[in-house]
């Protein structure tokens, strides 16, 4: 077209045609410019389309990751529910337990038996590190993946923490001290109790704790498929 365009000035330039001549010359450029603009539109579309196949693709991931941190809450939940039984069970056999116990180091891990949960971070890191956390739109979801994880951190910091700092003092307190104790001894046997008292109470904690970021993932999870169905539908 452009060709054709500049074959027609050249002829109206011979003729010495000037009116015709800048009539055409400025067809051309409006072609000119209408392609240019028609190339930067499909561009930008296809930018558009790979950003949000890109979305989509983090999204699925997102979903993956928080779909292994409900089933590992499952398991430590689980896991939790046995311990929980097996110290009732301890507490009203203590002087049994004890008399049993040869080595305090393998014997009390009873107390010392620890199940605790670790976020799988693999996408919403790559995401913040990489910059491309901006490619999820919508705000108020990225705000509730942030928020799931950032009470996940204060798991860490909070009941597993305490459930941790636990394990230091039991061996402090009721393991290096067992070997000069009578298992006759009131103070010990106190201490033991209150000791196994506390732990069902942190593991008590952390089962409810769990349980609520359990359900926190299992929503975000419907949000997150939700996000990718309106995506979808949009392209």
């Amino acid at each position: 077209m452009i060709k054709f365009f500049r074959k027609i000035r050249q002829e109206l330039l011979a003729e010495g045609n000037m009116g015709k001549y800048f009539k055409y010359a400025i067809g051309e450029i409006i072609l000119v410019v209408i392609g240019i603009l028609i190339a930067l539109s499909i561009n930008n579309w296809n930018i558009s389309f790979q950003n949000e196949e890109k979305e989509i693709l983090y999204l699925t991931r997102l979903t993956t990751n928080l779909g292994r941190d409900v089933d590992l809450f499952e398991a430590v939940i689980r896991e939790d529910s046995l311990h929980l039984a097996s110290l009732l069970d301890i507490e009203n056999n203590l002087t049994t337990t004890l008399d049993t116990i040869t080595d305090p180091l393998n014997g009390f891990q009873f107390l010392k038996k620890t199940f605790l949960f670790t976020a799988n971070r693999t996408v919403i890191d790559n995401l913040i590190s990489s910059g491309q956390i901006e490619l999820l739109r919508s705000n108020n979801l990225v705000e509730n993946i942030m928020q799931y994880y950032r009470n996940t951190d204060r798991l860490r910091i909070g009941v597993d923490g305490a459930i941790q700092e636990n394990n230091r003092e039991v061996t402090r307190n009721l393991i290096l001290p067992f070997e000069n104790a009578k298992i006759t001894d009131s103070d010990y046997l106190n201490r033991l109790r209150n000791s196994i008292k506390y732990r069902m109470r942190l593991i008590e904690a952390q089962m409810k704790r769990y349980k609520k970021n359990q359900a926190d993932a299992e929503t975000l999870i419907g949000f997150i498929n939700q996000e990718i169905e309106n995506i979808e539908t949009i392209y």
